[in-house]
């Protein structure tokens, strides 16, 4: 803990000690997480219109289904044991998968968004 941090929390001791924090007009009430104090302010009002009616932006529309499909080729990675037609065939969905995952990071809105691309052979070795 370095002296400003220190400092800080001494103070804050203190003052909750003096109740200073006692009489603050949301003390005993639930914090607003209505609106994200992070989101981008000219597309609030976006976001708020699709979430009000069901909806999700793009990317995590797009999120969910990648995640579903990976899901699914881990499973049918397992199943396909050692039968090297099924095995030829889950490594050109995987070609596809990735594909699709490059598309998904270069249109998604921030980095630590990304998908990583699925390793075959790791999956493979995982699976067995």
């Amino acid at each position: 803990m370095d002296i400003c941090e220190s400092i800080a929390e001494r103070k804050i001791r203190e003052a909750m000690q003096e109740g200073a924090f006692d009489n603050l007009p949301t003390h005993g009430k639930p914090l607003d997480l209505s609106e994200d104090p992070f989101e981008d302010p000219s597309l609030r009002m976006a976001h708020r219109l699709l979430r009000n009616n069901g909806f999700a932006p793009w990317w995590v529309e797009e999120a969910k289904d990648l995640e579903a499909s990976i899901d699914r080729l881990r499973a049918d990675l397992r199943a396909a044991g050692q039968r090297p037609a099924a095995i030829d065939e889950l490594r050109a969905k995987t070609v596809g998968l990735n594909r699709r995952i490059q598309s998904y990071n270069l249109k998604c809105p921030s980095p630590h968004l990304h998908k990583n691309p699925i390793d075959f052979d790791r999956e493979m070795q995982g699976a067995a």
